[in-house]
């Protein structure tokens, strides 16, 4: 299907977007810069977006769909339930993105979703998503009253990784991210076998 002018131009300025808060952060992320960005006049910003706020949204949401088609291109390389884990965790930390100025405009966005209730609805969808995709290969792996609480811990040690990522003086190196989430994946597969083992011989 042709994809409308329209379209075309709001995806180009939400990637603008999206890379000059990757430079300023989200205070100096301003239309000036982006139209500069795009190649674009201020004015053409504001007929497509009604304000920085919805730009910024935009760029957020460009980000969520392009993440979402490296998760299904990774796993499908994978057959085993575990493989495709391990795909999920490694697209959370793609050579690409997990780089501190990356990280930062994350962070930034994160700490303004406290305050823009239209960034916190993505923020939740963002963290949801990615609860999901962790359980829907998780349920294949332990029983299934302890799938929430091990996807969870997935993701909420996968967004402290991105914190210190953004904070750390030297960041942190993609490697030592996935040590990381390898090591406490390990740990929640081996605690809930155990768990399973000690239910069976009750």
């Amino acid at each position: 299907m042709k994809r409308s002018i329209e379209a075309i131009r709001r995806q180009e300025l939400s990637e603008a977007a999206f890379e000059v808060m990757t430079r300023h952060g989200l205070s100096g992320t301003t239309v000036a810069r982006v139209a500069q960005c795009a190649g674009m006049s201020q004015g053409m910003v504001h007929h497509y977006f009604t304000s920085k706020a919805d730009l910024l949204e935009a760029a957020m949401w460009e980000v969520t769909r392009k993440y979402r088609r490296i998760v299904v291109e990774e796993v499908r390389k994978h057959d085993s339930a575990r493989g495709k884990l391990n795909a999920v965790i490694e697209t959370g930390f793609t050579p690409q993105m997990f780089q501190q100025h990356f990280a930062r405009a994350w962070l930034s966005f994160c700490g303004e979703a406290a305050f823009i209730p239209q960034y916190a609805r993505l923020q939740a969808f963002m963290f949801n998503r990615m609860q999901s995709n962790f359980a829907a290969y998780l349920r294949q792996l332990i029983s299934a009253d302890q799938v929430r609480q091990a996807a969870r811990m997935l993701c909420m040690q996968s967004h402290g990784i991105w914190l210190r990522c953004a904070l750390d003086a030297e960041g942190v190196s993609r490697e030592e991210a996935l040590t990381q989430m390898y090591r406490l994946a390990d740990t929640l597969l081996a605690e809930a076998e155990a768990k399973t083992v000690r239910s069976a011989a009750r």
